[in-house]
């Protein structure tokens, strides 16, 4: 399966490597079948298309020569859409699904992640008005903009940029009255809203993922769950919760940098980062111990670096 260039996609190399460990396992057992149905591939392309995410899109998410999937779903050079896909480009396919990030702009998506941001910074003391502006949308447009099923995928973003600068400011030292921001988050507690730390940044788009106020984050376990198991090299799908345990592990008890955490977890390191901060902020909390990094890691050479800008 060729792509558009060398640097792939984290979930397209996810899914190669998965690809490349069965293939090696089936050739051993004399099994080995390159091919699989193409069916459950537009299957799952239908599904994400009916959120929005057209089959370019998952291309251009995936690291994909345009028209790639083209063959499995309308057919090329005249012919009928094919029954079969390499395994590798199925198994892409039907390990994806999108993040925000990765609809185009264009694209109308479910307003659920945006309100949750919205309602989280409410909570922080950010009304909707100062992040209507934050955006660049009036408020009247912005406030309308919110109350429809479908919203675009460039609002969306606009808003979850916001969201990223302001979760963890007080509005007081950004210029705001002390008054506007007390009454914002009475506000959003008398309406029932979350804060911050009630998500997770993979939670948020979720449409069916619900906050989680008052869970302490577990600690790796000596069971068979997907976190030891992830741990420990097998090939698993992690649920929210035990990527938190596997984020927090890796951070706290390995030397690998953010970036590699990022990597390794296929998220961002901007969300490993406020994935780490959020845990160590709920332990505070809570009265717990807050987690914190036991393995040396070596940084950069800041006062080299300060030195070199002096001269």
């Amino acid at each position: 399966m060729s792509t558009t260039s060398t640097e792939t996609s984290p979930a397209l190399r996810a899914a190669k490597a998965r690809w490349a460990r069965r293939r090696r396992r089936l050739i051993g057992y004399g099994q080995w079948d390159p091919f699989m149905p193409a069916e459950p591939v537009r299957a799952h392309l239908a599904k994400l298309a009916a959120i929005g995410m057209p089959r370019k899109g998952v291309e251009e998410a995936l690291g994909l020569n345009r028209d790639a999937l083209r063959h499995a779903t309308s057919g090329t050079y005249g012919y009928g859409r094919g029954e079969k896909v390499t395994r590798e480009l199925g198994e892409a396919v039907l390990n994806f699904w999108p993040k925000l990030a990765d609809f185009p702009d264009s694209a109308s998506v479910d307003p659920r992640g945006t309100l949750r941001r919205v309602e989280a910074l409410a909570v922080v003391g950010w009304s909707r008005a100062q992040v209507a502006a934050r955006v660049g949308r009036s408020y009247v447009s912005f406030k309308n903009s919110l109350k429809r099923d479908r919203i675009s995928a460039a609002l969306a973003k606009a808003v979850a940029r916001a969201y990223d600068e302001l979760w963890n400011q007080r509005p007081e030292d950004h210029g705001v009255a002390g008054w506007n921001a007390d009454r914002v988050r009475r506000q959003a507690l008398a309406d029932g809203f979350h804060g911050p730390l009630a998500w997770d940044d993979e939670d948020l788009d979720n449409p069916v993922a619900v906050p989680q106020p008052d869970a302490a984050v577990s600690l790796l376990t000596q069971g068979e769950n997907l976190a030891d198991r992830f741990l420990l090299g097998e090939s698993v799908i992690l649920d929210a919760a035990s990527r938190r345990a596997v984020l927090l592990h890796l951070m706290e008890w390995t030397d690998l940098s953010v970036e590699q955490v990022a990597e390794r977890l296929e998220m961002t390191e901007a969300a490993v980062s406020r994935a780490w901060e959020r845990a160590k902020a709920r332990a505070r909390d809570e009265g717990r111990r807050a987690p914190w990094r036991r393995v040396y890691v070596p940084q950069r050479d800041l006062l080299g670096e300060e030195v070199a800008r002096v001269a």
